[in-house]
């Protein structure tokens, strides 16, 4: 501002030059970390799903960590630090952290899926 001012101009115009100068900086960020995200997501998005197949039925779990039961949607219902539970009608589907996939019907344990 001081310079603006320093070269004769209003004090107003000064002010109203230096806010559009850092919006348009604002701006270009705003649309750069946009465009970053973007990228980001597609890459996530494009990441194949992993399938696990077993006793008649087939579990996904995509990129995003979506996991769906013969093309149906699971919701999450149990969180330890050994595994995460995964219900989807009948079946719960348990996923350990050691990379093992479980699945259970009516709370009863089927097996492993591969």
């Amino acid at each position: 501002m001081a310079d603006c001012e320093a070269q004769g101009v209003s004090r107003d115009a000064c002010y109203i030059s230096e806010q559009n100068r850092q919006s348009t900086i604002r701006a270009a960020a705003e649309k750069q970390a946009l465009e970053n995200a973007q990228t980001q997501f597609a890459q996530a998005v494009k990441e194949k799903a992993h399938t696990w197949k077993g006793y008649d039925v087939e579990v996904k779990r995509d990129s995003l960590g979506i996991v769906t039961l013969d093309g149906k949607p699971a919701v999450q219902s149990e969180v330890t630090d050994k595994a995460t539970a995964y219900q989807q009608g009948l079946f719960t589907v348990i996923f350990y952290k050691t990379g093992k996939v479980a699945l259970m019907k009516e709370g009863q344990f089927v097996g492993y899926l591969k």
